[in-house]
């Protein structure tokens, strides 16, 4: 008998999420979720991929809010067949531990035999030795995808058995502009702000600006060590995503830090 689960790096989709409705990057308060739609879109997709398979769960993979569980991790839990994976916080707001949940109930259902398959929904590249683990015990894993294509790590999108991409008109049909979030930005965008450099309006971050300046602020020997690939320097790490939070006046999403560290190789690179 087969049976899937599915695995919902919930960063990595209130991200895309945004971009699709905004076409920019945005806080989650930007968008409304209806989430029992969610629910019944997700397992639809996950019936139409593996039609002969009964669905264990689904798990959702989130750091906590800044006081516990916010009003969207309790709608989650509210969901029938979903449970709630909370990450931690270090320090300075920055989610931690997500990525290695993922990867430990991924090899703990594997190990178990307790799923055949796994949908994942992430387009983190950490997430990939955890793939090749599960894929290596006899499990499928199947990729999905949402938002733009460099959103998604090309070695993750390597190694899945199978890849599909959740289209934007899907996605909208549960997720939309919130009210508040809908009019502020649109009046920004009219107004054609221009940041003085190194500040930004917290829902008009670029990322591309945050890593060139960041860039632009080492030293020749500083900048000699970003890697095209891979992890940056800790300081250098440590300096970028400092230098987002700042320009984004509130703590980064894991997404948004993913495309920040590209952003900043892709300056490297063409420097």
């Amino acid at each position: 008998m087969r049976r899937v689960a599915l695995f919902v790096d919930a960063g990595y989709f209130w991200v895309q999420a945004t971009y699709i409705v905004h076409r920019q990057r945005l806080g989650r308060e930007s968008i409304t979720i209806d989430y029992l739609q969610l629910r019944a879109e997700l397992i639809h997709l996950a019936q139409a991929q593996f039609p002969d398979a009964d669905l264990l769960r689904v798990y959702w993979y989130d750091g906590p809010g800044t006081y516990g569980k916010t009003a969207g991790h309790q709608a989650i839990e509210d969901l029938d067949d979903f449970k709630l994976r909370l990450g931690t916080r270090n320090g300075v707001g920055d989610q931690k531990a997500v990525d290695g949940l993922i990867i430990a109930d991924l090899i703990s259902l594997a190990q178990s035999k307790s799923i055949t398959d796994a949908l994942l929904l992430s387009g983190d590249a950490d997430l990939t030795p955890g793939v090749l683990a599960a894929q290596s015990m006899g499990i499928r894993v199947h990729l999905l995808t949402m938002g733009p294509a460099e959103a998604t790590s090309p070695f993750l999108r390597a190694e899945a058995d199978c890849k599909t991409h959740w289209e934007d008109d899907a996605v909208k049909r549960f997720v939309s502009a919130a009210r508040s979030s809908s009019a502020s930005g649109n009046s920004q965008q009219a107004m054609a702000v221009v940041p003085q450099a190194g500040q930004f309006p917290a829902e008009q971050i670029n990322l591309a600006d945050v890593a060139q300046i960041t860039f632009d602020a080492r030293s020749d020997q500083e900048k000699a060590t970003i890697p095209e690939k891979g992890s940056l320097p800790q300081e250098i790490d440590r300096r970028l995503l400092r230098a987002g939070r700042d320009a984004a006046k509130r703590s980064l999403e894991d997404g948004e830090k993913r495309q920040l560290r590209a952003e900043l190789r892709k300056v490297a690179r063409n420097s």
